[in-house]
């Protein structure tokens, strides 16, 4: 985020003060809409890092009732036996939410990935 707000034309600002915004209109009204791009790879991001994570819910949980979807699939495969249909069921449903997610909000996350990192 500290690289889209830095990308951002200085004069941008400028003329908004010119014009009689105060800060917090101009970061509102015109920093703001410009960073939307990189606002939403940020959550994006976000969301699937939560989503994904595994190692502090299964240190953390101690009963399955408790434990999110990554957690849930680790204590569904042993080390005798692995009912490998069931896992691969029990992995496209945790996975579903997260790809109709990417889906809808693809070219939001090439727009703000494109944009982040180059001047």
């Amino acid at each position: 985020m500290r690289t889209a707000f830095l990308n951002m034309p200085a004069e941008l600002e400028e003329a908004a003060r010119m014009d009689g915004a105060n800060p917090f209109q101009t970061f509102w009204r015109i920093m703001l809409p410009l960073a939307r791009p990189s606002i939403s790879v940020l959550a994006i991001t976000t969301v699937l890092w939560s989503w994904n994570e595994l190692l502090w819910p299964l240190v953390v949980s101690t009963r399955a009732e408790d434990m999110p979807l990554a957690a849930g699939l680790a204590t569904l495969s042993s080390d005798r036996t692995i009912d490998y249909p069931l896992l691969m069921a029990a992995s496209l449903m945790a996975m579903a939410p997260v790809l109709i997610m990417f889906i809808v909000l693809q070219r939001r996350v090439i727009d703000g990935l494109a944009s982040s990192g180059l001047k």
